[in-house]
């Protein structure tokens, strides 16, 4: 792995090249795990046209695809097709979560995937994991046959619309206040901002700065394999109030200002 590559968030083609590339002397990779709804930290969306080459692919280099959706409930344009409607040679193992839109403490979901390849998880699972907690699974059950699907739905439409109304505030504080420090992908779904910063090679070095301001995010190194500095950081947007957003932003920039006069004072002397 070589963790996500900020540039190109769905890098099909260099799927295709990797693959048909690997070396003899190397074991092939038997699984693909993808993240198609509001990724995390990009929250891009995988155009339905790239999940139909990418699956392709995977059928041509027999891999399993492992379908991560947790942020599927919280898609703020049309509903996409899923890698789940795209396989026709049982390959495909979904997982989707209920953490997201019910209650982040169940942290409990459900997997769709041919049977075969359940009977394998369920046996790993006993052996490891033993079973989901007993509580969250009740109470999770309890919702379901109380208001049924018809009422998750409206649920997941409900808690959609709070959070585009979120996402939709943060963006608007950083057009006004960060357009000069930073670039950003207005996110497609999901909870997150991914920003690249204009004037810091590394994010994490004012994260202090910024905790002592007020703000927290998480620095862009968090989201690679290599030790490497990087210019990104992640903003959450699901927990601080539509109002305070924009004061979030505020000091953000704050922190970044006051960290670029520091570091320019250190390079050319008061």
């Amino acid at each position: 792995s070589s963790g996500i590559n900020a540039e190109c968030p769905y890098g099909r083609g260099n799927l295709r090249a990797t693959l048909e590339s690997w070396p003899d002397t190397k074991r092939k990779p038997k699984v693909l795990i993808v993240c198609p709804t509001g990724s995390n930290p990009s929250g891009a969306n995988i155009p339905e046209n790239h999940r139909q080459e990418i699956y392709d692919i995977v059928c041509e280099h027999d891999l399993l695809i492992i379908e991560d959706d947790p942020y599927y409930f919280i898609n703020y344009g049309k509903p996409l097709k899923t890698f789940l409607h795209y396989d026709s040679e049982g390959r495909v193992i979904r997982l989707d979560s209920l953490s997201k839109v019910l209650c982040p403490g169940f942290r409990l979901g459900f997997c769709t995937a041919p049977p075969k390849l359940v009977t394998y998880m369920v046996r790993h699972y006993s052996v490891s994991l033993l079973n989901s907690c007993n509580l969250s699974q009740t109470v999770a059950g309890a919702y379901f046959e109380k208001v049924g699907i018809d009422g998750f739905k409206e649920h997941t439409q409900e808690i959609t619309q709070y959070y585009k109304s979120q996402r939709d505030a943060i963006i608007s504080a950083l057009d006004l206040h960060m357009a000069d420090l930073a670039t950003w992908i207005v996110p497609e779904a999901g909870m997150f901002v991914w920003l690249k910063l204009k004037d810091i090679e590394d994010a994490s070095s004012f994260a202090e700065l910024a905790m002592d301001n007020g703000v927290a995010f998480v620095p862009g190194s968090a989201f690679v394999t290599e030790d490497v500095k990087s210019p990104y950081l992640r903003l959450a947007f699901s927990l601080v109030p539509e109002k305070q957003l924009e004061e979030a932003v505020m000091r953000l920039a704050s922190s970044i200002r006051e960290s670029t006069n520091v570091a320019s004072i250190a390079r050319y002397g008061a």
